[in-house]
């Protein structure tokens, strides 16, 4: 019989991990204020400004409060790169395994900041993560980055990770006490409906100083916004549109009655 390979200490750590609830939340807190007093970008809970240093920061510190620094030890050298992504605009994060055509391998966990910063105004709704309501952007972001660090853990332990599985859920619970694999944060398509502008809606803009007036196709960080010409690209309804992409507070919406 071949015996079965030794576990690492990540796996080994990942398996038999329990703690009180109270000290899983004093671990968090104490994160949330180290990264307050040690970070150049993050000055308030509300942060204005955060850099790519600010994720490296929270991978070290989740990695030696809960993991005993086995997550920087499995990588054994394979390169890790934190990315914020100012594009992201339906996942909270996302954590990604490349691998060469040598067979290098490496690792990027990247945070959507757009969503972070278009949420947590004064008049803005309630925004949870991962089953946990956020008071702040802090509190949101190490949400985030929790479910990032148990897609990078499985992937370094079981070479593969599914937030929607039973393992997963199991760990993000018992480390992180986390109630949902899933984010409510602000999206650009929801702050876009606040200024009466949705998914197939008539909007006029302004473009080298013309005004122009057509139809949402797409919302993410801007409008894909088709107006009809005759140099455009032919669709299924047999007219030419061209493409033009916009910001969300450069549009204003028509009524329905003067889309024509």
């Amino acid at each position: 019989m071949t015996p079965a390979p030794a576990r690492s200490p990540l796996t080994d750590t990942v398996i038999s991990f329990r703690l009180p609830e109270e000290l899983i939340q004093q671990r968090v807190h104490q994160i949330h204020q180290d990264v307050l007093a040690h970070s150049r970008h993050i000055r308030e809970a509300d942060f204005t400004a955060i850099h790519p240093r600010d994720l490296h920061y929270l991978f070290g510190a989740y990695d030696e409060r809960f993991f005993a620094g086995f997550c920087q030890r499995a990588l054994d050298g394979r390169k890790i790169r934190f990315r914020l992504s100012p594009r992201m605009s339906k996942a909270g994060g996302k954590t990604a395994r490349f691998t060469t055509r040598t067979g290098e391998v490496s690792y990027e966990i990247a945070v959507a900041s757009s969503m972070l910063f278009d949420g947590f105004g004064k008049r803005d709704r309630r925004i949870s993560v991962c089953g946990l309501e956020c008071q702040n952007r802090l509190e949101a972001l190490q949400r985030i980055f929790e479910h990032e660090m148990v897609h990078l853990i499985e992937q370094l332990c079981w070479d593969s990770s599914d937030c929607a599985a039973a393992r997963f859920q199991d760990i993000a619970k018992r480390f992180f006490l986390h109630r949902a694999h899933t984010h409510d944060l602000v999206t650009r398509r929801e702050r876009a409906a606040e200024w009466g502008i949705r998914l197939g809606s008539w909007v006029t803009f302004e473009f080298e100083g013309r005004r122009l007036k057509g139809r949402v196709n797409r919302i993410t960080k801007r409008a894909t916004v088709l107006v009809e010409g005759a140099e455009g690209q032919q669709y299924s309804d047999g007219l030419r549109y061209k493409t033009y992409y916009v910001p969300i507070a450069r549009m204003e919406p028509v009524a329905e009655h003067q889309s024509r």
